[in-house]
């Protein structure tokens, strides 16, 4: 199986690459850190699978994807990403990616979904339903998250709106919940992109 691995962070690149080389079934075509990268890599190799991270030096992976998918559709794609942001899984799907991971699975995990890519399924994580996020947030929570955006902790947080430590920490905890979000800089992510902040 001949795969095209597209990734910026060295450390992660070169440990794949070796990990992947030490598999008699696997052959590693090209390397790349820019997604810019993966459609002519593509056109040269005709990989079987693409590893493609999402966020590169040059491109964005996923708009990258849908390029290799609209003319190499029998390349399977894998998203691979340390950003856990559901839209990401969404958008990753809409472009036509095959499998999306996130980067905390193990290697042989990784071994394992690359081995499977060419199986007539997709695979992606489960992510909640999609709502609009302004719905989801009271002006509290607008509050909440302009102090996170300025890096205040749940204390400071708690003194500057006169609300007590453990009330902030039901908040923060109650739009993790209504998102599926897990970091507060995801939150304040969330809130940049949709202009709520």
């Amino acid at each position: 199986m001949k795969v095209v691995l597209i990734e910026d962070q060295y450390l992660l690149s070169s440990t794949l690459v070796h990990a992947l080389e030490q598999s008699a079934d696997i052959e590693v075509a090209a390397v790349s850190d820019k997604a810019s990268d993966a459609w002519e890599l593509c056109r040269k190799h005709n990989p079987d699978v693409v590893i493609m991270d999402v966020y590169t030096r040059e491109g964005n992976g996923i708009e990258c994807t849908a390029q290799i998918k609209r003319d190499f559709p029998q390349i399977k794609v894998l998203i691979m990403t340390g950003v856990e942001d559901s839209r990401l899984v969404r958008a990753a799907e809409k472009a036509g990616a095959d499998l999306f991971v996130w980067k905390n699975l193990s290697l042989d995990e990784l071994l394992d979904f690359i081995r499977n890519a060419k199986r007539p399924y997709r695979i992606f994580p489960a992510v909640p339903s999609e709502e609009p996020l302004s719905a989801k947030f009271t002006d509290t929570d607008i509050r909440i998250l302009r102090l996170l955006a300025q890096g205040k902790s749940t204390r400071e947080i708690a003194a500057d709106l006169f609300l007590a430590y453990g009330t902030i920490r039901l908040y923060i905890s109650r739009m993790y919940a209504s998102t599926g979000l897990k970091s507060r800089a995801q939150l304040v992510t969330y809130a940049l992109r949709n202009g709520l902040i």
